[in-house]
Parts: structure tokens; C-alpha cells; sequence
């Protein structure tokens, strides 16, 4: 097929494989670019609320996914001692079939990838980085540097789905709105039994110093520890206080024994690109919008935009449908981010950050809710539905 039915990913992660895989799926041409060697197996997101799975089940990978990933049934909210604050069950309903999805973003990744290679028009290209791209009529040119020179390459549209320092952002002079937060995480991954004192797959520790999201990743006994830190210290820094952070969060026996896999720190960002679509280039997950993880409202985010995307460019390139179904992606996955992911992810840091721990049980509105509403309320606080719209129905 001609270049001006075809489709230029940027970007190997789950965001971008999925929305290459949709559209590969309708037979559209599509290359997912990656300037990296290999999928990024850095610990990041690992906890994908049901109406992402949901996506996952639309593009036909989440049998694979729940091969070797895990289900999250309850949520804990604890004082640094493990005293619970106030518990949220996420079980599946008729309404809502959709469990709570455990798996690493690279495990994730690699099962997209998977069936991606599978459709006759697809392929990924790893170490191709985009440094320029020029948007004509009917096309837009990418020129990409690989490690045997510079190439060009042309299709009908180019998705940025290459995270927060987005390239195809920043090449199409996009404004990136927003503040860090004045704390960094530190992203660890280790083995210790924390389920022998009592601790739920999901937990999230409620301190002003300490607070902490500690959550289980596979069966082997996996377990996700990001802890607040000091913002300004170098990696070196950071290492020699994770015994005295461990020290203050794990339950059990001292001295503590545990294996150390994965430590990676990261700041906390809530920013937002100005427009979603430049002509003929669409940004998707962190290349359009970032958010602090505590919710696991980030990827799950992405991952729906994936689908809406993948829906709208599969409108336009298989069935005709004018292009303006784009500007409604644009115009309604922002208005998602900034009304709903945006402050909601904002309220779950500051209640895990700033909130008295003894008191908050009481005054907090969302744990309130937790402890005292009926099961309606409750499936409300649950469902996230309103992060997913249909982007081919409805005006905009």
C-alpha cells in the first residue's frame, strides 16, 4: 500500500505498541519506531485498572497478558505501622467484567509486541531515533538516523507515543504545560514475604516522609516498593538511604532479609501537551500527558488512548471517515486527562503525602466513602468508566 495509507509509531512501549497493533490489525501499513535497543525494562507502571484491561481484551492480547500476570482484589491503605486506614475490593462484576491487571510495563510490552510481529503489516525497528519530520499535504516525511545513517520514511500520519521527553512532541512545537512536584519516587523492585504480615497484592502507605505505594508483581514473590524521596540527590545518594527507607516501611523481623532486583528514581511530573494533534502528527500516553503513579492512573490512561486512537485512525485510513474523527481524539483524550486523570492523580498524592495518618480515615472524603457508602457508591470510586469514551460516537 501507498505511504498515504500508512502509519509511523514512535515509541516501543505499551502506548505504542498497542496503538500499532489496532491498526496493524486492520491491515494498515504500520512501523513502530523505537530509538532504544530493546524494549526499556526499567520498573515503572505495573497496575492497570479494568478499563484499561478492557483494551487490552479489545486488541485481543489479554488471554497472554493473564498467563503471567496477576489479579490486584483488594487495596490497602495503611499507616506506617500497617495499621489499615480504610480498604477498596476490586473484584469483577457482570457490569464491570474486568479484574485489576498486575504486570510489569516491559512484561506488558513484550506481549503486545508479540502479536504485533504477527500481522503481515507490521514491523518494529529498534535503534531508529526520529530527528526531524516534515508534514506535506497528503504525507508526512520522517527522517530517522540509525547506526548505518540517516533514512527517510514517509506515511499518511506519525503517532508520538515516545514518552515524557517526547521527540515527536517537541518536533512539532507543541507546549508542554504543567509542574514537578517538589518529591521524587524511587522505584524499587524486591523479594521479600510481605504477605506473611498480612499485606493485601495492593498497598499504599499514608506518611508525610514515607509515604509509598508496595504492591506484588508476580508469583515468585516480586514485590514493588516506590517510596517518596528527597528531590536533589544523586543516584549514589539515593542508594545509601534505601536501607534506612526499607528500614521504615517493611513489616517484620530485624535485621531485614531481602534481594534487591531493580531500583530506579524518577520525578513526578503533571504536565500536559497544549494540542493532542498538529496536522498529521497525534501524540498519545506520556508523549501527550504525564501524572504522578499513585492510582495507576498514568499508563491506564495511555493504554486508552491507544484504543481511541486506534479507533479514529482505522476510521480514517479503512473506512473513509473524514479526518476530524482526529481533532474529536485530540479534543476528548485531552479534556480526559485535565477533568479526570489529571486531579484525580493529584488528590492521590497529596492524601498519601500530606494527610495526618491518624486522622485521615475520618476526614478524608475518599475514604470515608470507602468505609461508610453503600456498594453503589463504592463501584463509582471503583470503575474509572468515565476515562473511557467512545471516540466514533457522540458529538464532540
Amino acid at each position: 500500500m501507498a505511504p498515504d495509507k500508512s502509519v509511523i509509531v514512535v515509541g516501543a512501549g505499551p502506548v505504542g505498541l498497542l496503538t500499532g497493533l489496532r491498526l496493524a490489525k486492520a491491515k494498515i501499513p504500520t512501523t513502530i519506531l523505537e530509538m532504544l535497543p530493546q524494549i526499556e525494562n526499567s520498573p515503572r507502571a505495573a497496575v492497570y485498572h479494568p478499563v484499561a484491561v478492557q483494551e487490552l481484551d479489545r486488541a485481543g492480547v489479554l488471554a497472554d497478558c493473564r498467563e503471567i500476570g496477576l489479579s490486584s482484589t483488594k487495596i490497602a491503605f495503611r499507616k506506617l505501622n500497617g495499621d489499615i486506614i480504610a480498604a477498596m475490593e476490586r473484584q469483577p462484576t457482570p457490569e464491570e467484567p474486568y479484574e485489576n491487571l498486575i504486570l510489569g510495563q516491559h512484561e506488558l510490552a513484550e506481549v503486545i509486541m508479540k502479536h504485533f510481529k504477527e500481522c503481515e503489516t507490521s514491523r518494529v525497528l529498534f535503534e531508529h531515533k526520529v530527528i526531524a519530520i516534515q508534514q506535506e499535504e497528503t504525507e508526512a516525511i520522517v527522517e530517522v538516523e540509525t547506526k548505518d545513517g540517516k533514512i527517510q520514511m514517509q506515511a499518511a500520519y506519525v503517532v508520538g507515543a515516545d514518552g515524557g521527553r517526547s521527540t515527536v512532541r517537541r518536533l512539532a512545537g507543541v507546549e508542554w504545560e504543567g509542574f514537578t512536584w517538589d518529591v521524587q519516587i524511587v522505584a524499587t523492585n524486591v523479594v521479600y514475604p510481605f504477605e506473611r504480615f498480612g499485606y493485601t497484592t495492593g498497598n499504599q502507605i499514608v506518611h508525610p516522609d514515607h509515604f509509598a505505594v508496595i504492591a506484588l508483581l508476580n508469583r515468585a514473590g516480586l514485590w514493588r516498593v516506590s517510596y517518596a524521596e528527597k528531590t536533589g540527590l544523586s543516584d549514589e545518594e539515593l542508594r545509601k538511604r534505601l536501607c534506612d527507607k526499607y528500614e521504615a516501611l517493611f513489616p517484620g523481623p530485624r535485621p531485614l532479609e531481602y534481594h534487591l532486583k531493580m531500583f530506579s528514581p524518577y520525578l513526578l511530573h503533571q504536565k500536559c501537551a497544549s494540542s493532542f494533534r498538529i496536522g498529521r502528527i497525534l501524540l498519545a500516553g506520556d508523549a501527550a500527558h504525564l501524572c504522578n503513579p499513585f492510582g495507576g492512573l498514568g499508563l491506564t490512561g495511555g493504554l486508552l488512548d491507544a484504543g481511541a486512537l486506534g479507533d479514529a485512525l482505522v476510521a480514517v485510513l479503512k473506512q473513509g471517515i473524514n479526518e476530524d474523527i482526529l481533532n474529536r481524539y485530540a479534543q476528548v483524550r485531552r479534556d480526559v486527562f485535565k477533568k479526570v486523570i489529571d486531579p484525580a492523580s493529584q488528590g492521590n498524592l497529596l492524601r498519601l503525602w500530606k494527610a495526618d495518618p491518624e486522622t485521615v480515615g475520618d476526614t478524608d472524603p475518599f475514604f470515608r466513602i470507602l468505609r461508610e457508602a453503600d456498594p453503589t457508591a463504592r463501584e463509582k470510586v471503583r470503575g474509572l468508566g468515565e476515562l473511557r469514551v467512545d471516540i466514533l460516537q457522540g458529538d464532540v
